[in-house]
């Protein structure tokens, strides 16, 4: 299976967007879970019950960060020249 860097760029990207989309809407719903508690009845305000989903939608924005900056070094560096590579002086047989 060859894996070239045009691939591994591509799949870093469309899964940093997957995972932003994602823990945007499970941000949201978490922020509306609890809009709706505190809106219905004040005293379950202080459980929170859509913290986790808070939580789970920022951990994969976070994700997705790191995938973002993962594909931005792949596509800095494919763009250098690899001049001074210990790996230039090997040669195939």
């Amino acid at each position: 299976m060859d894996i070239t860097m045009k691939k591994a760029l591509r799949v870093l990207v469309i899964s940093a967007l997957m995972l932003l989309l994602a823990g945007s809407a499970l941000y949201y719903l978490g922020s509306q879970i609890n809009v709706d508690v505190q809106n219905a009845d004040p005293a379950l305000w202080e459980q929170s019950p859509g913290d986790k989903w808070l939580f789970i939608g920022g951990l994969m924005m976070l994700i997705a960060g790191s995938l973002s900056l993962a594909a931005v070094r792949v596509w800095l560096g494919r763009r250098k020249e690899s001049v001074n590579s210990s790996l230039n002086s090997l040669s195939v047989d």
